[in-house]
């Protein structure tokens, strides 16, 4: 029996070689367009893109949503729940590969790496480039979520030399470095601020004017967390007023097609590194997902509980 699976995010050639292996599967943009649907029983999603009731609406024998990594924030898990279609993710499959390029991000920043580049290229003198630069050793590094890739990014910054100290819903036994209830407490008190937390309402806009303020001129700000974690508006502000020494973006608030205005002013500014969410994008991390997801769309097609299933989170 053929079955069909739906991708409204574009794949990995890994990854969709080894969907495609297994299954028909069929490539679209999340409004669908002209993709087959009316066989579908899988969507490959990820928390971004999510996947709403009325896109379940469509898909009348849909039975499996799987998110190519952690997040879900944009799926409609309880109404999903409710339709008795399993949502799954991939926790933990790219932590390591977004710990890694957060703490390059940071280095990128820190050591000046782009402006250095570029300017040596325009042919600038070297000996007029040799100004000290900041670094992770003795630094003050704070992280905002202390989940697998925030405990990943403190034990890479701890092994530069750094001082840790992290905010999260609730302290976290073990973790390293110092708990701080309040994220402006702990902006304060950083010199690196990583978003390592999750997307969604209740992080929306964390990082705002407050907190640039409060991580001050010679303060960097890293987020590898979603786009919707950090105000553009606010972060603009500050760097054109100089009140950030930097930031390093992997993810915006509008994605996947992000306004050329905005994308032509950060790529722009030298003191800001811009990458467009690969953090988690790696052959290695890519594998792990391949895995996670063949054994999700099958243990879901063929009526078997998934290991890597989701729940409705508990009202707030």
């Amino acid at each position: 029996m053929t079955r069909h699976v739906l991708s409204i995010i574009p794949l990995p050639p890994a990854l969709r070689d080894g969907i495609a292996r297994h299954y028909r599967l069929h490539e679209s943009a999340p409004d669908f367009g002209a993709a087959a649907v009316a066989d579908v029983e899988a969507v490959v999603t990820n928390g971004s893109t999510g996947l709403t009731a009325a896109q379940m609406d469509r898909l009348p024998r849909l039975r499996v949503i799987c998110s190519m990594g952690a997040g879900t924030e944009n799926i409609d898990i309880a109404d999903a729940h409710a339709r008795g279609i399993v949502v799954t993710n991939a926790p933990g499959a790219n932590a390591a590969t977004v710990a890694d390029h957060a703490i390059g991000l940071a280095l990128a920043l820190a050591r000046g790496l782009r402006t250095l580049s570029n300017r040596l290229a325009r042919g600038e003198a070297w000996t007029s480039l040799r100004a000290p630069r900041a670094s992770l050793n003795k630094s003050r590094v704070g992280i905002i979520g202390l989940g697998q890739i925030g405990r990943m990014v403190a034990e890479r910054a701890a092994a530069c030399g750094a001082d840790i100290g992290y905010h999260n819903p609730s302290p976290k036994p073990g973790a390293p470095g110092t708990y701080y209830a309040d994220p402006l407490e702990l902006a304060r008190n950083s010199d690196f601020l990583f978003a390592c937390c999750p997307g969604g309402p209740r992080t929306r806009h964390l990082l705002n004017r407050e907190m640039f303020q409060a991580l001050g001129p010679g303060g960097v700000v890293i987020n590898v967390a979603r786009g919707s974690v950090l105000k553009t508006d606010d972060l603009l502000e500050a760097l054109r007023a100089g009140q950030l020494a930097g930031a390093g973006l992997d993810v915006l608030e509008e994605e996947p097609e992000p306004p050329a205005a905005l994308l032509a002013e950060l790529a722009g500014m030298d003191n800001v590194v811009l990458t467009p969410h690969i953090s988690g994008r790696s052959p290695a991390a890519i594998l792990v997902q391949l895995d996670m997801m063949l054994e999700s769309l099958e243990d879901g097609l063929s009526g078997r509980p998934p290991r890597y299933a989701v729940r409705p989170s508990a009202p707030a």
